[in-house]
């Protein structure tokens, strides 16, 4: 089984109800922090089934470099070179082609205080088609069509399968095309970045149409609509994907907890 946190629903404009971009997700054994955008750490700790504290993280996936899924990176480093940290397990950061670069930049500003005083720092860049064994579940990069060209051009989505059960993608930001759609294909459940309404679609993003879209054509369990700025949250983006596609679609709050496979108490 896979149980997926959304810390954040929203965008780079945070909300009451809608931070941006941050998730914990646990599967096969192991509880991994993806996309730490602007207080992803303090909505963490939380929530009650976080981790024991911040020392206890010791994976982090991301899907791009943009600051509203990456802010917290640097506190979460900082945390780990406190006079607290104890865990001498490895910090494991994977991300997009770019990474390393961008550690590397923050160390200009920062210096050792981003250096964990007890663990290892171990950094690997992921391109699309890669995989990642963690604990018992596998994760499988696609490729996001969505433009960070300050350290990459390479942006990526994640396929989450865990091997007891339970298979979600997570979009990432990205706009149409990519390689969502076979990402996604029968998966139990499609976390989808819906930026803006309808009248206001970008290339680099998706709105209530695009998701129907991909919706129809890969044919998930269900569909939980993320990265949702404040004008398509006044709106009903999720009533109105389910309708042009009749795939039973939920927008998603900050604390939202969301399963695959979907157990039978759990609201669609």
């Amino acid at each position: 089984m896979i149980t997926w946190h959304v810390l954040g629903a929203g965008g780079a404009t945070p909300t009451a109800t809608h931070g941006p971009a941050a998730h914990w997700v646990e599967a096969g054994g192991r509880g991994v922090l993806v996309d730490p955008g602007p207080g992803a750490l303090v909505r963490l700790v939380r929530q009650a089934s976080a981790p024991a504290d911040v020392d206890a993280i010791d994976t982090v996936v991301l899907t791009h470099l943009h600051l509203d899924h990456t802010a917290d990176l640097a506190p979460l480093l900082f945390a780990h070179h406190s006079i607290l940290a104890r865990n001498p397990e490895p910090l494991r950061l994977f991300g997009p082609p770019g990474l390393a670069r961008f550690l590397d930049a923050l160390r200009d500003l920062y210096g050792d205080w981003l250096t964990p005083r007890c663990r290892p720092l171990e950094v690997r860049e992921v391109g699309p088609g890669e995989g990642l064994d963690l604990g018992r579940a596998r994760w499988q990069a696609h490729e996001a069509v969505h433009d960070e060209p300050r350290f990459t051009e390479v942006c990526l989505g994640w396929s989450v399968q865990a091997r007891d059960g339970g298979h979600v993608v997570y979009s990432g930001d990205t706009g149409p095309g990519g390689d969502l759609v076979r990402a996604a294909r029968g998966c139990d459940l499609l976390l989808v970045e819906c930026s803006t309404p309808d009248h206001l679609a970008v290339p680099t993003h998706l709105s209530p149409s695009g998701v129907a879209e991909i919706a129809g054509n890969a044919h998930p369990g269900r569909v939980v609509l993320i990265h949702m700025y404040p004008p398509v949250v006044a709106l009903d983006p999720a009533a109105a994907v389910t309708a042009a596609c009749g795939v039973p679609c939920t927008a998603a709050r900050d604390g939202d907890v969301y399963t695959a496979p979907q157990p039978e108490q759990e609201p669609s």
